[in-house]
């Protein structure tokens, strides 16, 4: 009996040693997978925020893109507003002194031929500015899109 209660001791002292060192290799991989998991998480987080910033920064170039562009159209109606008032001034004092009715004739249709054409240069230049004012935005997103860590 002595002896049977020997192995029966080294069995229960093997069993223990054994769920030591089970319970040791759990607690070691646990600790592993959570760094894993916590490294993982820093990385996402990591990229998330730069991807965060890189948009936050395009969306500013955007609003800044765009207020440039409209001050630029404000610029050019205003340029364009005082072509027009110049010439009328000017057309004013001519017609004063004109001393026939071709004369008068000669300077309304001088007066409207640089008009229309004042008219056509400062549209031509608003549709190039809104064109530009169109293709900025996503310009700005490319370039946000392009410095954006990969994934």
């Amino acid at each position: 009996m002595t002896e049977a209660k020997g192995r029966q001791q080294g069995a229960a002292a093997e069993t223990k040693s054994a769920a030591e060192t089970l319970i040791r290799n759990t607690d070691i991989e646990a600790r592993q997978m959570t760094e894993r998991l916590a490294e993982q998480a820093r990385d996402s987080i990591g990229r998330a925020s730069a991807a965060s910033a890189a948009t936050a920064s395009a969306a500013m170039r955007t609003g800044s893109s765009l207020a440039e562009g409209v001050q630029e159209i404000t610029s050019a109606w205003a340029h364009y507003a005082e072509d027009v008032m110049r010439q009328t001034s000017e057309a004013s004092r001519a017609l004063i002194g004109c001393r026939s009715l071709a004369e008068m004739i000669e300077v309304q249709s001088r007066l409207v031929r640089g008009n229309l054409q004042a008219f056509l240069d400062q549209s031509t230049k608003i549709a190039e500015i809104a064109g530009h004012m169109a293709t900025r935005p996503f310009e700005a997103l490319t370039r946000a899109g392009d410095s954006r860590p990969p994934r």
